[in-house]
């Protein structure tokens, strides 16, 4: 048998939150057709092809950089796959091997924040946002705890955390794109296949609300039909003050209610460390346009209109609650202060920064 290694070979493995021995099976599924996505996103590159509004891959194309998964590691959350096709060309095996290393240098550079890397592994501009859009939405959903590893066949993989979305959506908005676009929550009304138009529902008003969509989020709309999605793009107001229509749609996203599992918290000078394993189940406000996170035995009551935005307010509040309760003297606090300090310091550790 040879020793040299399969360069077209791809690893992924999965670290539960808080060490846990269950993966669900969404995740598995979200993580397995976005990696698929990206591998077909490098193939367009490799076969000179580009990209503009809506993403149309050819069955041929498909056929020959499909990625074949082997049945995982016994004792681990380990999946191995790799990059075949089932045609006669010669040189598919090269070219799979090309696809698959510059996937790998890709990623890299993303969580290296090594941007003119980036740019010059994928020059044009329209593929390169949705190879970016394609990487956050593989990685762990934000407040999940998990991590997910991409490993080649030979060298260092890279770590894909539940922070990385938030800088990757730094990378394709401007500040400017960014206090412009809002989310909207709907309950998903109706789909036009043939106009790529879909109808939401806007609780506050009852009022049907239509945007448009790239046809590459069907399945995703297929799944939750008659569910309640968010939908971000530039709002326009009518009248009253509340939504009459969405333009310029940039993303849309099923609404995530799983619980956040609480890990390190990382603040200017300290750390944040869970004495054991905690999770808050978020809820949606009466209106359904905020999620919401509330766990009164240390006082933590934190909202906002994405996932994402929530996390980032979780572990800001949770640093100042830390500075505001577990610091102070107990002759500063009244005796219900007194209570969450206690509580914090029972859940919690502090520790210095390396």
């Amino acid at each position: 048998m040879s020793n040299v290694p399969d360069l077209d070979q791809i690893a992924f493995k999965v670290h539960p939150a808080g060490g846990g021995s269950e993966v669900p099976v969404s995740l598995l599924l979200q993580a397995f057709s976005k990696l698929q996505e990206l591998v077909h996103l490098f193939a367009l590159q490799e076969e000179g092809r580009t990209v503009r509004q809506r993403l149309r891959l050819s069955e041929e194309l498909k056929r020959k950089y499909a990625l074949n998964l082997s049945p995982p590691k016994i004792g681990s959350f380990e999946i191995t796959g790799r990059v075949a096709g089932r045609g006669t060309d010669l040189f598919e095996p090269e070219q799979a091997r090309r696809v698959v290393g510059q996937m790998h240098s890709f990623c890299h550079a993303v969580v290296a924040a090594q941007e003119d890397q980036i740019r010059a592994l994928v020059p044009d501009s329209h593929l390169r946002h949705r190879m970016l859009s394609c990487l956050s939405a593989l990685c762990p959903p934000p407040g999940s705890g998990y991590r997910y590893e991409l490993a080649p066949a030979t060298g260092p993989g890279v770590s894909l955390v539940e922070t990385l979305p938030a800088r990757i959506d730094d990378w394709l908005t401007t500040p400017e794109e960014r206090a412009e676009v809002r989310t909207v929550t709907g309950r998903l009304d109706a789909i036009s296949f043939g106009e790529h138009m879909l109808t939401i529902i806007y609780r506050p008003k009852t009022r049907a609300l239509k945007c448009y969509y790239d046809e590459d989020i069907e399945p995703m709309l297929l799944e939750n039909r008659r569910a309640l999605i968010q939908v971000a793009g530039r709002v326009l107001l009518g009248d009253d003050g509340h939504p009459d229509r969405i333009d310029e749609v940039e993303q849309i996203r099923e609404l995530d209610l799983s619980p956040f599992v609480l890990g390190e918290i990382e603040g200017h000078d300290f750390r944040l460390r869970p004495r054991g394993a905690f999770s808050v189940l978020p809820s949606l406000t009466e209106d359904e346009q905020h999620l919401c996170l509330e766990h009164k035995p240390w006082s933590l009551d934190v909202f906002a209109t994405t996932r994402a935005q929530l996390f980032t307010e979780l572990k800001e509040q949770m640093l100042m609650l830390w500075l505001e309760y577990a610091r102070e003297p107990d002759d500063a606090l009244s005796e219900p202060a007194q209570r969450v300090k206690r509580q914090l310091l029972a859940d919690w550790e502090e520790t210095a920064n390396a």
